[in-house]
């Protein structure tokens, strides 16, 4: 009867031991997204170095194991984020202005076309009659002429070549502006997805 009450109670003693070592040795592997307890505790592990917080990605307020690798690129990427919102702001303001630009200076062009268009017709005629001058004084008075007209439809030329460059200048402007919101909103994305890679659980 004692011997029978003896293998008992080692029997029960082993069995104790099993069910206490059990828990500890299937105690969860400190990776990304295992729970933990205390805020900006580190620890190393051969994967490397962990930090118990909360994931930048998500509003959940649990804490749990970080990589810092994943920390870095969850931190950079919700600032990318938040400073995308404030450039495309920016971009959206400036629109307004540069379609402003764009129409008084395609209004200017076109004035000064038409005194290009106007000192060309003068230059014009005044060469001709230079060609038909026959007295001295004729064709001096007709070479001044020629040589005011000829500055006169340089400047304007030259003030519509300015002129175009700055339009473009202003459409590229208006094109970036239009299409920055989009390329932020696809690079935020990007960044993202390759900080929820970096931080996939178990890793």
């Amino acid at each position: 009867m004692f011997r029978k009450i003896a293998s008992i109670s080692v029997a029960l003693v082993v069995a104790g031991g099993v069910m206490i070592a059990v828990p500890a040795d299937a105690a969860a592997k400190i990776s990304n997204g295992v729970a933990c307890t205390k805020s900006g505790q580190t620890t190393k592990t051969s994967g490397g170095t962990y930090r118990c917080t909360t994931n930048p990605l998500t509003s959940s307020k649990k804490l749990t194991w970080l990589s810092l690798d994943c920390l870095t690129a969850a931190n950079d990427a919700v600032k990318s984020q938040k400073a995308a919102v404030t450039t495309a702001a920016n971009f959206k303001a400036q629109l307004p202005v540069i379609e402003l630009g764009i129409t008084t200076e395609t209004a200017n062009k076109a004035e000064i076309q038409v005194k290009l268009d106007e000192a060309t017709k003068r230059l014009t005629a005044a060469q001709a009659k230079l060609a038909a001058a026959t007295t001295d004084a004729d064709k001096k008075i007709l070479t001044t002429a020629v040589g005011s007209w000829t500055s006169a439809t340089r400047a304007y030329a030259s003030k519509i070549r300015n002129i175009d460059i700055t339009i473009k200048k202003l459409e590229a402007a208006k094109l970036a502006a239009t299409n920055k919101p989009a390329e932020l909103a696809a690079n935020i994305a990007d960044a993202r997805e390759s900080a929820k890679l970096i931080c996939t659980k178990g890793f």
